[in-house]
């Protein structure tokens, strides 16, 4: 997604950070006592999509809506540049600069994941497709920009096969690109792909298509299926990777955005409420939910530090991203 007037109405609904934690059945509601922390971006950028950390742990790495991807090097010396996705992205044009229509010279990396034997970093960037770079950083290199003769306009998450190497990753839209996000949403537009690369034989093959704003991908814990959010269908898809067939995971209240594996194999999937034409929020109390590997709700997790579009569970800490925030948040 993307930061615009569209979108921006959803900020007029944010209040101060409460952390409430409901578990299923018993329905508990209560403010956690554990404690919120934000880790404030550089000046004149937001954005911080999706949240990894690298095959050393360290981290947490984020893409930004300057372009950049940026490391997390501690609170005292706070984000450090680590890659970028464009061969024609400048520092001076680009960087502290937010405009949407620089995205395309400056990119936008939204999916993030770090393979654990190699410690690349591959990258799903809305305006230059799949792309890796090695463990030091600077300009990735381009693995694929099109899919059975369709360019992708927007490609947006990713997940990885630490056993094959395998990268699954979404295009939103075959018609729009992510700064026209908004009327991609308004129009029901359903020409998102899922799709697998192939690192031996560098092909990308299409898994799924027609999907309704094809969003986060994530894969099972033995490996068996993919899950694949559709953001304006509020759903959860799941892909048979051997029978090659899929089925509905779950059906959401909100908007699906990113979902994450926790190391139990279960899903964190990061929603966000509806919105009506205008852009106007038509919920409230919609937020991340944790769901058991058959689809069903474990936990929710409500935020209201602000809009959503990732959780990652690691290390006893929670790691919350934003495609419309100036900081990531973590609750220890």
């Amino acid at each position: 997604m993307i930061k615009s007037s569209f979108s921006s109405l959803l900020i007029s609904f944010i209040v101060s950070p409460i952390i409430v934690l409901w578990d299923f059945p018993y329905m508990v509601s209560s403010v956690s006592p554990r404690q919120f922390n934000r880790l404030e971006l550089p000046s004149g950028i937001y954005g911080p999509e999706t949240l990894v950390f690298d095959c050393n742990g360290n981290g947490p790495y984020t893409g930004v809506s300057d372009g950049r991807i940026l490391r997390w090097h501690g609170s005292k010396a706070g984000w450090k540049n680590f890659a970028v996705t464009s061969p024609l992205r400048t520092s001076r044009l680009c960087d502290g600069v937010s405009d949407p229509k620089l995205e395309h010279v400056c990119g936008r990396p939204l999916g993030l994941k770090f393979n654990k034997e190699s410690c690349d970093l591959y990258i799903a960037d809305a305006y230059f497709g799949l792309l890796v770079v090695g463990r030091k950083g600077g300009l990735a290199r381009q693995l694929a920009s099109s899919a059975e003769g369709i360019p992708f306009l927007f490609a947006n998450a990713l997940d990885i096969d630490q056993k094959t190497g395998t990268i699954y990753f979404t295009d939103t839209s075959t018609r729009y690109q992510r700064w026209e996000f908004g009327m991609a949403m308004e129009s029901g537009d359903n020409t998102g792909r899922l799709m697998k690369y192939d690192p031996k034989t560098k092909k990308v093959k299409v898994l799924l298509k027609n999907l309704f704003f094809a969003n986060g991908v994530a894969l099972s814990k033995n490996g068996s299926f993919l899950l694949v959010t559709e953001t304006t269908a509020n759903r959860v898809l799941r892909f048979w990777l051997r029978s090659k067939t899929n089925d509905v995971f779950a059906k959401l209240d909100g908007c699906p955005d990113n979902i994450e594996r926790n190391p139990n194999g279960e899903f964190w999937v990061a929603q966000n409420p509806k919105l009506d034409s205008l852009g106007t929020p038509l919920q409230t109390n919609i937020s991340a939910v944790k769901l058991d590997d058959e689809g069903k709700v474990l936990q929710v997790l409500n935020q209201e530090f602000g809009s959503l579009s990732d959780v990652v569970e690691k290390d006893d800490k929670m790691w919350l991203g934003s495609v419309l925030e100036s900081y990531a948040g973590m609750i220890l």
